[in-house]
């Protein structure tokens, strides 16, 4: 009988931790979960230990007040994230975070030889080039959890030769077919009432403004090893192909499955092997059309910024990725109007050198540098 994959999760009471969780549960005889982190939700966590008989835990918020008897081994704060990685023994790093909280620990697997099941845009906007250079060198292996980039991943099985161009589908959020009014009133409340997905309230916003799909540019490019000018993003609001891939020969291969992320994680988790399950998948007697629509770049300047800022260097998408997340922040906080956001992300990269940058200091400096730079220039729209 083949032991049990050791799995950490990073981020375990989010919706895409909660998804990840649910797929282990299903499959509970070929997984072990040997470490979680949270960052506030004790009683979720609680419940995820005991369930799971999980050794160990870090709790990364510092105000937060852990019971005595909560876990065999507590890790404190975001360095916790970093140490629990480097004393647990697994074989799966799972990174459910959001924001560049995982890239330390993310580092830290992969100079461990081990699997990295990645959800975290952010680890490859700002340090890609570090990351999948370790990654190469250690033997480690980054799959892909988001489900577009996955989607590319199944299509291409890790072979990007003859790729000549990556589709990148987007949902188009809430407002892709609204005029520029409905943009400039929207409130929070309806924002976050996404059409086709559940997820957590950071990418939410960033789906309407089209900035999660600038990520996903840049995190590709990392990713897939291609130019930013072989990236084309297309908007379908079916959400049932979840990329594309353009070959050399004209050729073209996409990846469909219903709208849900499990199918992403249960293929990581099992990569690169697939299960058999018994549940229902697409009935394309029921499809309809595929239909795709071009983004209008100007209503969605976040995303023609991002496009942007992926042909700059490393300092560009360190500024754009830290700006995006404090103007986000300060919408959700109902501080600026939705369409403040990608004004704030151009104020900040317009105060920003053009710069790469070799250690991880440099990187977490730099981003520190923006989010300072972000908050100030942000005051204009209070």
């Amino acid at each position: 009988m083949n032991r049990k994959k050791r799995i950490i999760i990073l981020g375990t009471t989010g919706s895409v931790g909660t998804t990840v969780l649910e797929e282990i549960a299903y499959f509970r005889e070929q997984f072990e979960i040997v470490g979680i982190s949270c960052h506030s939700n004790i009683e979720r966590a609680e419940m995820i230990i005991k369930n799971f008989s999980v050794q160990a835990v870090a709790v990364t918020d510092p105000k937060i007040s852990v019971p005595r008897n909560f876990c065999g081994k507590i890790f404190r704060g975001i360095d916790g994230l970093s140490a629990m990685v480097e004393s647990l023994e697994f074989d799966i790093l799972v990174v459910a975070i959001a924001g560049i909280d995982g890239l330390r620990p993310v580092l830290r697997a992969i100079d461990r030889g081990k699997t990295v099941i990645l959800a975290s845009k952010e680890v490859l906007v700002v340090a890609g080039e570090m990351v999948m250079g370790l990654a190469q060198s250690k033997g480690a292996v980054i799959l892909p959890l988001d489900s577009e980039h996955n989607a590319i991943f199944q299509c291409t099985r890790g072979d990007n030769r003859f790729i000549k161009r990556l589709w990148l589908t987007a949902s188009g959020g809430k407002f892709w077919n609204q005029d520029r009014q409905a943009i400039e009133h929207a409130t929070v409340t309806e924002v976050l009432r996404h059409p086709k997905w559940s997820m957590g309230k950071k990418i939410t916003v960033d789906s309407s403004t089209m900035a999660n799909k600038g990520l996903e540019i840049i995190e590709a490019i990392h990713l897939f090893g291609v130019r930013p000018t072989q990236i084309e993003v297309a908007i379908h609001p079916a959400c049932t192909v979840h990329s594309l891939v353009e070959f050399c020969d004209g050729s073209f291969l996409a990846q469909l499955s219903p709208v849900s992320m499990k199918y992403a994680a249960r293929y990581c988790l099992f990569y690169p092997e697939r299960v058999a399950v018994r549940e229902p998948s697409l009935d394309l007697f029921q499809l309809g059309e595929l239909q795709f629509f071009r983004p209008d770049f100007e209503q969605f300047s976040c995303l023609k910024l991002a496009m942007e800022v992926a042909q700059g260097k490393q300092s560009q998408r360190i500024a754009y990725n830290a700006a995006n997340e404090i103007a986000v922040e300060l919408f959700l906080n109902e501080k600026i109007t939705l369409q403040a956001i990608p004004e704030i992300i151009r104020g900040t990269l317009s105060k920003m050198e053009d710069k790469d940058y070799e250690t991880l200091e440099e990187i977490l400096a730099v981003d520190q540098m923006a989010r300072s730079r972000a908050r100030q220039f942000a005051k204009r729209f209070f």
